[in-house]
């Protein structure tokens, strides 16, 4: 944590921009901060030491400062910064979030219980080949995605190494799916992690220079941008048109992307800040976004950004455009495994092994043909089948007839 770091967080009203409306002092700087869904006044906040603080807006003093209602306890909290927190619409309560950090793991949690500590653990473990052996390697937690609407039970998760996981948590908390370990994971962080409002099977990946699109049924993207010339730090889903996405860069400039327009440029791009651009929430015409220097710039989008009404047949088109982009990613990856089994398998020892074997028999067949050509006795060829292939050199050659002498045939000639 850098020295000095200011604690307070605050609450804005836009009718009085100079001044907060309420400042929030946690025991550590926050680094993430989230209102709850059935109770505006109570919101939950993420430190920097890794636990976790809420607070009720009704209780605080009359200057505006409210403090903790809760804390979590350090020895059970996380031990890294927690990144990202969400309310879960699971209980009927509506006491219950979840956390993630670099430390690995997933924090499930109930605001009535806090004594007793997470209710529920994940580890973000992943096993890895190195030297032809698998090694448990933690993968540290950056971002969180939970939509009630894609299931009250499953959960999105942005690593630090840049790949994606998704977690399924019934009768035990288990992850069910690793999106980019084979191939398209992000060059580092995953900064940002959302579901299409719309089409809930497709969610947005912001992280080194360029967003993704994924689809839940297929473990590599199926979409994504250009790399831009700066590094990527956030951004968002329009939550009115379901084809329209805000990125944020470090070079201060705010980019719009519309995939139902094109998706090979930029479609509009405006700059915002001399200081890298951090943070982006987008709410009706609205678009709230948070520099590195602590400004919070307010952007009134123009109606072709947010009127759904202007392209009133974009939620049909895009699923189009969605489906037809998953089902050429599948083909290609169909394609890509055919033509890894055509290729000739490695050699190894089973194999050379057989070889040898079968031509050991091969020379076996051709030494016993030549004994039985050399040979004329069935007994001798016995024998020599048992003393092996040096007893060749005894076998006796079969001599040729010794022609006679002149005189031996006169001889015969003449009458006895």
């Amino acid at each position: 944590m850098p020295p000095k770091m200011p604690l307070a967080s605050y609450i804005w009203n836009l009718n009085n921009p100079n001044s907060p409306e309420k400042t929030l002092l946690p025991p550590s700087p926050l680094c993430t901060m989230v209102f709850n869904h059935k109770n505006s006044e109570i919101l939950v906040g993420g430190s920097y030491n890794g636990s976790l603080s809420f607070f009720d807006q009704r209780v605080g003093s009359s200057s505006g400062v409210i403090k903790p209602t809760n804390t979590t306890l350090l020895e059970k909290s996380h031990h890294d910064p927690v990144y990202d927190v969400y309310w879960l619409t699971v209980g009927k309560s509506g006491t219950e979030c979840v956390t993630t950090s670099t430390d690995g793991r997933i924090l499930w949690w109930d605001m009535k219980k806090l004594g007793d500590g997470p209710v529920d653990e994940l580890v973000l473990s992943e096993n890895f080949m190195i030297n032809d052996q698998p090694v448990p390697k933690i993968l540290g937690g950056t971002a969180l995605e939970y939509n009630q609407d894609a299931g009250p039970l499953k959960y999105l998760i942005g690593t630090e190494q840049g790949y994606i996981l998704q977690a399924n948590k019934r009768k035990q908390v288990e992850i069910q799916t690793r999106f980019g370990l084979e191939s398209g994971k992000h060059h580092g962080p995953v900064y940002a992690l959302q579901r299409n409002p719309s089409h809930t099977k497709f969610f947005l990946s912001v992280g080194d220079w360029t967003a993704k699109v994924w689809s839940e049924e297929l473990k590599t993207p199926i979409m994504q941008t250009r790399y831009h010339s700066s590094y990527l730090t956030s951004g968002c889903w329009s939550p009115t048109r379901c084809g329209l996405f805000f990125l944020t860069r470090m070079d201060g400039f705010l980019d719009v992307w519309d995939f139902f327009y094109r998706q090979n440029e930029v479609a509009y791009s405006q700059k915002i800040s001399d200081s890298p651009l951090s943070a982006i929430s987008v709410q009706g015409q609205m678009a709230a976004i948070g520099d590195s220097d602590g400004t919070v710039s307010m952007m009134s989008l123009c109606r072709a950004l947010y009127d759904q009404t202007l392209q009133p047949k974009e939620k049909e088109i895009m699923a189009t455009i969605f489906d037809r982009e998953f089902r050429r990613e599948k083909n290609l990856e169909q394609a890509k495994r055919q033509a890894e089994m055509k290729k000739p398998v490695k050699k190894d020892n089973t194999v050379l092994e057989k070889k040898q074997a079968q031509m050991t028999q091969y020379l076996n067949e051709l030494q016993e043909g030549f004994f039985k050509h050399v040979a004329e006795d069935p007994k001798q060829l016995e024998e020599i089948k048992k003393r092996g292939g040096d007893a060749a050199s005894s076998v006796p050659a079969k001599e040729e007839p010794k022609p006679q002498a002149p005189a031996a045939k006169e001889e015969a000639k003449a009458p006895a």
